[in-house]
């Protein structure tokens, strides 16, 4: 193509030369019509001479702008393999937490909770003066239950103990057969009535892996006035009760002699 234009603007400029020797020559028209010829044959020739890509350049074109289509789809189609491979991100389970002063088992507070309220109780029973009781229940099951049917028979006493009591007073599991009451506003013989009327509740229910239900109550003023000293106290009636089992009955309920003033 080059070439070719050149040669037509070779040409066209000879036409444009004869063109002027006809005119000089007085030959007018034969001037006009060279010069006509001569200025189509240079712009063929011009425009043979501009670059035009061929058809296999545009071809080629097209293809590397495929390719590099291709390349792309081919890297985002391995990004895609790889994500499919790798595990997808969760979020993390969180972690069951076990509430640290509730009982699994009953759903009551458990010693922790107990250890920790008894302060406080203590503190607004003097406060408001008014008497605080301490109740401590020990259950005795009867011989060779365990497993589940020990723990379904704490279950339902922890039922009991929660229909009995007020909805001020506070009821905690502070051993595996160990319950523990706080009674506001009660004297200690408010308090062995309590414990009795659960005794009762108890045995109301039937069948059941308990055998009796021990008791042992202290009180503030009348057994301390310190949390400690009261507790204590509660402790060593509770292990009074406990003794000679093998008397009849729902269990002993022992209210700890009153400490002299």
């Amino acid at each position: 193509m080059r070439l070719r234009g050149f040669l037509a603007i070779v040409v066209g400029l000879g036409g444009v030369a004869v063109s002027a020797v006809g005119m000089h020559s007085g030959h007018a028209q034969d001037g006009v019509i060279g010069a006509g010829i001569a200025f189509v044959a240079v712009l063929l020739g011009l425009g043979a001479t501009m670059r035009r890509p061929k058809s296999d350049e545009v071809r080629d074109t097209s293809i590397a702008a495929l390719a590099t289509a291709e390349a792309a789809k081919d890297g985002q189609a391995v990004d895609l393999a790889e994500a499919e491979t790798t595990a997808p991100e969760t979020k993390p389970v969180p972690e069951t937490k076990t509430d640290p002063i509730t009982d699994p088992l009953t759903g009551l507070m458990n010693e922790i909770f107990f250890s920790g309220l008894l302060s406080t109780k203590v503190a607004t029973a003097r406060r408001r003066l008014w008497p605080l009781s301490i109740v401590l229940l020990q259950l005795v099951m009867e011989p060779g239950v365990t497993g589940e049917a020990t723990d379904a028979g704490i279950v339902a006493f922890a039922e009991v103990i929660s229909e009995t009591i007020r909805t001020a007073d506070v009821a905690c599991r502070v051993g595996t057969r160990s319950f523990a009451l706080l009674l506001d506003d009660t004297d200690e013989d408010g308090a062995a009535w309590v414990a009795e009327r659960i005794q009762i509740a108890h045995a109301r229910q039937g069948e059941s892996p308990i055998a009796k239900v021990c008791a042992g109550v202290a009180s503030y003023p009348s057994h301390g006035i310190e949390p400690a000293e009261i507790l204590i106290t509660a402790k060593s009636a509770l292990k009074q009760a406990s003794d000679n089992l093998e008397l009849p009955g729902l269990g002993r309920v022992i209210v700890a002699p009153q400490r002299p003033i």
